[in-house]
C-alpha cells in the first residue's frame, strides 16, 4: 500500500514537473523574429495618410489577448484623431482667450474643459476604424478615419458655444474688444487644417 502511495507521489512530481518547465504559446500567432517585426509596419504608418477628405490616427497594441488586442490598437488610433484636433482648437481657444480678456477664472476654466469634453465625445462619436494590420507576432496596427464634415461640424458647434460664452461673459470686460476676440476666433476655426 505505502508502494503505490509512493509510486503514486512520483508519477505526479513527474507529471507536474514537465508541464511546469513547458513555455505558454502565443494565443494566436507564433513568434516571429527581429527582421519580421521590423517589416510589420503598415504603408499607411510608415506614410501617413494625407487627405483634404479626412484625418486621420493610427495605433498599434500588442497583448495576449485578440480581441483586447484589436480594442486597444483601435482606441489609440481614434484617440490620436481626438488628441489632433483637441491641440489645434485649444490653442486657437487660449489665443481668443488672451485677446478677448477672459482671465484664468473658474468659469473660463469650466468652460475650456467642457470644451474639450464636447470635442473628444464628438470626435469619438464619427471616428470609423477603415483598415487593420494583423502581424505574424501577434501586434495589430488600426487606422482610424474622421471624415471632414464631422470636423466642420465640431468646429461650428464650438464656435457657437463659444459665442454663447461671450454673451455670457460680456459683462465683465468690454464688449468690442470681446466681438473682435470671437471675430478673430472664427476666422482662426475656419482655416484650420486638420488634415496635417
Amino acid at each position: 500500500m505505502k508502494k503505490s502511495f509512493f509510486m503514486i507521489g512520483i508519477i505526479l512530481t513527474c507529471i507536474f514537473s514537465l508541464t511546469a518547465c513547458q513555455t505558454p504559446n502565443a494565443p494566436y500567432a507564433p513568434s516571429a523574429s527581429q527582421g519580421q517585426q521590423a517589416q510589420c509596419i503598415p504603408e499607411w504608418v510608415k506614410n501617413p495618410k494625407d487627405h483634404p477628405d479626412a484625418v486621420y490616427g493610427t495605433g498599434n497594441a500588442s497583448l495576449r489577448n485578440h480581441a483586447l488586442t484589436m480594442d486597444a490598437a483601435d482606441g489609440r488610433a481614434r484617440r490620436q484623431i481626438v488628441k489632433t484636433i483637441k491641440t489645434k482648437i485649444d490653442a486657437r481657444f487660449k489665443d481668443f482667450m488672451q485677446e478677448s480678456g477672459v482671465g484664468e477664472d473658474a468659469q473660463s476654466l469650466q468652460f475650456v474643459e467642457s470644451i474639450s469634453r464636447h470635442i473628444s465625445s464628438e470626435t469619438l462619436h464619427g471616428c470609423k476604424i477603415v483598415q487593420r494590420e494583423f502581424c505574424p507576432d501577434g501586434t495589430i496596427w488600426s487606422l482610424a478615419m474622421l471624415p471632414i464634415g464631422e470636423v466642420e461640424k465640431i468646429k461650428s458647434i464650438t464656435k457657437q458655444k463659444t459665442k454663447d460664452f461671450v454673451m455670457d461673459k460680456k459683462a465683465l470686460y468690454n464688449e468690442f474688444k470681446a466681438k473682435q476676440a470671437f471675430d478673430s476666433f472664427q476666422k482662426e476655426l475656419d482655416t484650420m487644417n486638420f488634415s496635417e
